[in-house]
């Protein structure tokens, strides 16, 4: 600072210039590097400050973000769960009622096939008297009308191998089938008797005298017998009503 004053001046020391530059140097050297600092250093510092900040008050702020969230989506997994058992709730009890009795009806119908294929194992080998005293043994309504349209047919066609013996012994198991509740067990009972009849009406209405097979007397009065207390059928409407008379 002296220097400076007396700029233009001759200097009688050599100290005080050294002085002088050393006092130079060290304000234009050494002031300005702490000012730059002091005025960055702050900002610096205060946005790092404030980042970090906002980060710790976030990761704060998330695990009840994260609750919040879940919270959220359980309750509309719920509701959606809560809809779609709606329905189905309803219709449980329907479900339940029609299915409660499948397993029974299964084995009933397990059964049934195996006696069918029984049946028709006689069948096929032509043993009729077999096939019919098979159907007598079990009696099985289900079995005797599935196997009796078959015979129904025989006779129709009068086929050698079904028997005046057969039908005798088939008829109890017909006359079961006309007081059956179903008319379908009804109407495969009346066909059968409907093509015996055809199939032997020369000898049932010939004269006893005349017959020398004992199975047709056996025969007629097993039908006169049958009339007498099936002759209701007669005033059924219909096409059951029809084959009775």
């Amino acid at each position: 600072y002296y220097c400076r004053v007396t700029v233009g001046k001759t200097v009688t020391s050599p100290l005080s210039l050294f002085k002088a530059v050393y006092c130079k140097r060290k304000v234009h050297c050494y002031t300005p590097k702490p000012c730059y600092r002091k005025k960055l250093c702050p900002k610096s510092r205060g946005r790092d400050m404030a980042n970090k900040e906002n980060e710790l008050a976030c990761a704060g702020n998330l695990p009840a973000k994260l609750h919040n969230s879940r919270t959220h989506l359980l309750n509309s997994s719920d509701s959606g769960s809560s809809q779609t058992e709606g329905p189905s709730s309803k219709y449980s009890a329907f479900f339940s009622e029609v299915s409660q009795d499948h397993e029974t009806m299964a084995q009933v119908l397990f059964s049934r096939n195996l006696r069918l294929n029984v049946a028709l194992t006689f069948w096929r080998r032509r043993s009729i008297s077999e096939l019919v005293a098979y159907l007598v043994r079990i009696q099985d309504l289900g079995v005797v009308v599935d196997c009796l349209p078959v015979l129904t047919n025989s006779l129709q066609e009068e086929k050698p191998y079904v028997s005046v013996g057969c039908c005798v012994d088939l008829l109890p198991l017909v006359k079961s089938l006309l007081k059956s509740k179903y008319e379908e067990y009804v109407i495969v009972g009346l066909n059968w008797l409907q093509a015996v009849i055809k199939r032997w009406w020369s000898e049932l209405s010939a004269h006893t005298e005349k017959v020398e097979d004992g199975n047709i007397h056996i025969l007629k009065q097993q039908l006169s017998v049958l009339w007498e207390q099936e002759n209701h059928l007669t005033l059924v409407p219909g096409y059951t009503g029809n084959i009775a008379k």
